[in-house]
């Protein structure tokens, strides 16, 4: 008999990538996830607001034992440490539990999963670090008179 009973949600009282999202619809989002993949949803935990805290997702991996696994709202609430998600895959994964990201639609279930979640975090990661944040918005001001040195490199070639 399994002594292990449903997915600990795990929400999120910061914005997440710059997007504050009421707890009310990042439940939604967990419980409607959970619904179409006939996992049994269990009550979120909800992350405090300060900057790099994660004690909340602490007091969820220490249950492990008594769960199946968590469902977080997004991939991008786990820190943005490489080092620090490694050792949280670990545990999910050493204790026989899953780590699911609703918002993403991704699921960890064995090593190979891993990939795909850093993928992810990664290119995200490094997209904000190039030249418009790894966005283009186009507006009224001609590239010349944007001070960027990615801008000012791109005029030397038109």
């Amino acid at each position: 008999m399994n002594s292990r009973h449903g997915f600990r949600g795990y929400i999120a009282s910061r914005p997440v990538r710059g997007t504050a999202t009421p707890q009310r619809i990042q439940n939604l989002v967990i419980r409607d996830y959970c619904t179409r993949r006939g996992l049994g949803y269990l009550m979120s935990s909800a992350e405090y607001a300060m900057p790099g805290c994660f004690m909340m997702l602490e007091n969820v991996l220490a249950e492990l034992g008594k769960i199946e696994g968590i469902v977080c709202y997004s991939a991008f609430m786990l820190p943005a440490d490489t080092n620090r998600r490694a050792a949280i895959y670990e545990r999910i994964l050493s204790s026989g539990a899953t780590l699911h990201a609703a918002l993403e639609n991704l699921t960890l279930a064995s090593r190979a999963g891993i990939g795909r979640f850093e993928d992810l975090l990664c290119a995200a990661f490094l997209l904000e670090r190039v030249p418009f944040g790894g966005r283009y918005e186009k507006g009224e001001r001609p590239l010349a008179e944007i001070d960027d040195p990615f801008v000012r490199a791109l005029g030397e070639t038109l």
